[in-house]
């Protein structure tokens, strides 16, 4: 990204950054769709073409398990395969450049485990990882899944789909690795929906991280989801500065209209890669 398409705010976003001691990247959507995966809320996204009430609570998409099989096959096509060829993108590896330079806490909306992936260290799901496999009794883990495990069953769904007819009893073999009732009850995975209580510790620690940082960066997060939208304002209400990049929702202090993956490695490098 070249100096005459740097968004105005940049030069003071970097000098903002440049003294701060301790960083909240607070990510959301917008930085995994340049990953691949498709956003939720945006024209044309996943709540458009799956309605929330079916698909994004545990009770509907149970109550679509049992009465649509094939409508849940084709919601469930749509969310893994994105998410099993998803890779870092240049926003994430530029987060986790950041943790050479301060104390950096990324806070993520998403379920996809691509901070992780990047080389970020602390990094707190509020919404829980697909990737986790979790009792429903207690939220202890039961498997961790890799993408190849999220591709094969994928595959195997959409095998189901294309044979035609599907029950139930059908879907639920083919989900196994996702899906399931063992000897401790039921599985799923450790992913928080609407009406869910938030991901603990993580939520709690979140909190925490938001009210102690000098700068909180907000990264393709709409601020429609709650109460996981009140942290920049948390960090905000507490003295810190809110840099927020987004290419169309405009936020916070410093508003970088910009793809995350152009905007954060050049304002990175223009804050500490020339010390």
């Amino acid at each position: 990204m070249t100096s005459r398409l740097l968004p105005p705010g940049f030069e003071k976003a970097v000098a903002i950054l440049r003294q701060s001691s301790s960083v909240v990247v607070f990510t959301g959507a917008g930085i995994s769709a340049e990953s691949g995966i498709p956003t939720f809320r945006d024209g044309g996204g996943l709540w458009d073409q799956f309605p929330v009430e079916e698909f994004g609570q545990w009770a509907g998409l149970w109550q679509t398990a049992l009465r649509r099989p094939e409508e849940l096959a084709r919601y469930l096509v749509v969310r893994l395969e994105p998410m099993a060829c998803a890779r870092p993108n240049a926003a994430h590896r530029a987060i986790a450049e950041m943790e050479k330079f301060a104390q950096v806490t990324v806070v993520t909306q998403n379920i996809d485990g691509l901070h992780q992936e990047a080389g970020s260290r602390r990094v707190l799901e509020i919404h829980g990882c697909l990737l986790r496999v979790v009792w429903v009794i207690d939220r202890k883990l039961k498997t961790e899944l890799t993408r190849s495990d999220l591709a094969e069953v994928a595959a195997k769904v959409r095998q189901l789909l294309d044979a035609g007819r599907i029950s139930f009893r059908h879907l639920l073999s083919v989900v196994r690795p996702l899906f399931g009732f063992g000897l401790r009850g039921w599985y799923r995975p450790d992913v928080v929906l609407f009406g869910d209580a938030m991901a603990e510790p993580e939520w709690s620690q979140a909190v925490r991280a938001a009210s102690q940082c000098d700068v909180v960066l907000s990264v393709g997060t709409s601020g429609q989801v709650f109460p996981a939208a009140t942290i920049p304002w948390l960090a905000k209400s507490r003295g810190a500065t809110w840099i927020h990049v987004d290419p169309k929702e405009s936020a916070g202090d410093i508003w970088l209209p910009a793809r995350a993956g152009e905007i954060l490695p050049a304002l990175i490098e223009e804050a500490w890669g020339r010390l």
